[in-house]
C-alpha cells in the first residue's frame, strides 16, 4: 500500500505503508482472534467425531459420552466471546478490553489437551479442562469488568442482556467443574450435571439473549418501518425455562421436563413467527445473512417439543439434542459470525451462492441426523451424515480463517 508522506506528498512522492501481519491483525479486535480459534475448534472436532463414530475405543470414557461434552464445550465457546466481545461493550456504551489472543489461544489448546487427555484415560483430561477453566473465569472476569465500567443507565435493556450473559458465562465455569468431577469420580450423576448445565444452563442462554437482542435489531435495519419488537419478559420466560430443565434434566422429573419444553416450544414459537412476518418473509428473499438468523430460530420450537415427547415417554432418541445442537445452534452461529466476519472485514453484507448453499447444506445435515435419530438406521448413515457435516464445516472454515488474517477490503482499522 502506498500513501503521501509529508511534504513530498505535492510532489507526488508516495512512500509504501507497512501492513500489519497477520499476527499483528489478531491482536487487534476480540472477534479476530476468537473467531479464528473457533474454526480451528470446529474442524478439529468435526474430524475427531468422524473418526471416532466408525471406530470405537478411541477414548478410555465411551466416545458418545465424550462426544456429548466436547462437542458443546469445544465448538461454541470461542464464537460466543468473539461476538460478546465485539458487539457486548457496544450495548453497554464502554471500550472492549485488551489482551484476547492469550484467551483464544487457551481455548484451542485447552481443547487439544482435553482430546488427548481422554484418549490417554485416568485423569489426564484434567490438563486440558484446568486450561479452559482459567480461560472461562478470565474471560468472565473481562466482561464483569466491562459490565463494572458501563456509567449509562438510560438503556437498561441492554445492560439487562449484559448480566445474562454474565450469569451464563458463570454457570459455565461451574459446568467446567461438574466436567472435572466426572473425570474424577467416573459417576454418570455429574456427566450428567455437566452436560445439563453446558448446554441449557451456558450454551443455549447465551445464544438466547444474543438472539433477543440481535434478530429484532437487525430485521429492524432492513425492514425500518418494522416495529421492535423484543418484551424482556420473553427473554426472562426462555431464561427461567432453561434453567428449570438444567435441574429437572439432571434430577429426573420426567413431567416437569416435559411441561417446560413444551412451554419453551410454544413460546419460541409464537416469538419466531412475530418476528419472521409476511413482510419479513418476502424481504428475506433479497437479504440471505437476515434469512439466515429466522431459519435458524425457527429450529428452536421444533428441538423444544421433540424434548418434550422424548420426556414423555416418546422414543424420539437423541433427536432433542441434535436439534438444539445441530440445527440451531451450529446453523445460527454460522449465520452470526458470517454476517459479524463480513461487516468487521469491510466487505458487503450479503451473502455469496457458496455461503448459502452451505448453510442450507447445514440445515439439511441437522435434519438428517434428526431424522436418523427418531427412526435408527444403518451405522453407515450416520457415518455419511458425518461425514457430510464435516465437508461442509471445512468448505466454510476455508473461507472464513483467511478474512481474519487479511486488512479490512476498506483500508478501515479493525
Amino acid at each position: 500500500m502506498l500513501k503521501p508522506s509529508g511534504s513530498s506528498a505535492s510532489a507526488g512522492i508516495l512512500r509504501p505503508v507497512r501492513l500489519p501481519t497477520p499476527w499483528e491483525l489478531l491482536t487487534q479486535v476480540p472477534h479476530r482472534a476468537y473467531f479464528s480459534a473457533g474454526v480451528g475448534a470446529f474442524v478439529l472436532l468435526a474430524l475427531w467425531w468422524s473418526v471416532a463414530l466408525p471406530f470405537a475405543g478411541m477414548t478410555a470414557q465411551p466416545s458418545v459420552l465424550v462426544h456429548g461434552l466436547m462437542m458443546p464445550l469445544g465448538i461454541f465457546p470461542s464464537f460466543m466471546l468473539g461476538f460478546v466481545f465485539t458487539a457486548g461493550p457496544r450495548w453497554i456504551g464502554v471500550q472492549a478490553p485488551k489482551g484476547h489472543l492469550p484467551l483464544a489461544i487457551g481455548q484451542l489448546v485447552g481443547l487439544g489437551l482435553m482430546l488427548i487427555g481422554f484418549m490417554l484415560g485416568d485423569a489426564w483430561p484434567l490438563v486440558g479442562l484446568s486450561v479452559l477453566f482459567v480461560v472461562w473465569w478470565w474471560a468472565t472476569w473481562l466482561w464483569f469488568d466491562c459490565i463494572a465500567r458501563a456509567r449509562s443507565t438510560d438503556n437498561k435493556g441492554d445492560h439487562r442482556h449484559a448480566w445474562c450473559i454474565l450469569l451464563a458465562m458463570l454457570v459455565g465455569n461451574f459446568a467446567l467443574l461438574a466436567v472435572m468431577a466426572w473425570v474424577l469420580s467416573n459417576d454418570g450423576v455429574f456427566w450428567l450435571l455437566a452436560r445439563n448445565m453446558i448446554l441449557w444452563g451456558w450454551i443455549v442462554p447465551i445464544f438466547l439473549v444474543v438472539a433477543h437482542r440481535m434478530i429484532p435489531f437487525f430485521t429492524q435495519s432492513v425492514l425500518p418501518q418494522r416495529v421492535l419488537w423484543r418484551p424482556v419478559s420473553m427473554l426472562q420466560s426462555w431464561l427461567t425455562g432453561c434453567a428449570v430443565l438444567v435441574v429437572a434434566l439432571t434430577m429426573a422429573y420426567t413431567q416437569m421436563a416435559a411441561l417446560t419444553a413444551l412451554a419453551l416450544a410454544i413460546a419460541t414459537g409464537y416469538t419466531s413467527l412475530q418476528w419472521a412476518g409476511k413482510q419479513l418473509r418476502g424481504a428475506c428473499g433479497g437479504n440471505r445473512l437476515l434469512a439466515m438468523l429466522h431459519l435458524s430460530f425457527a429450529w428452536l420450537p421444533a428441538a423444544f417439543l421433540l424434548l418434550a415427547l422424548e420426556q414423555a415417554g416418546f422414543a424420539v432418541g437423541t433427536a432433542a439434542t441434535h436439534a438444539i445442537g445441530m440445527g440451531f445452534c451450529s446453523t445460527m452461529m454460522v449465520g452470526f459470525v458470517t454476517r459479524v466476519t463480513l461487516g468487521h472485514s469491510g466487505r458487503a453484507l450479503q451473502a455469496s451462492d457458496m455461503h448459502w448453499r452451505l448453510y442450507l447444506g447445514l440445515h439439511a445435515a441437522a435434519v438428517l441426523r434428526v431424522v436418523l435419530a427418531i427412526s435408527g438406521g444403518a451405522p453407515w448413515l450416520l457415518h455419511a451424515t458425518a461425514a457430510l457435516w464435516l465437508l461442509l464445516i471445512v468448505v466454510w472454515a476455508a473461507r472464513m480463517l483467511p478474512l481474519y488474517l487479511q486488512p479490512r477490503a476498506d483500508g478501515q482499522p479493525g
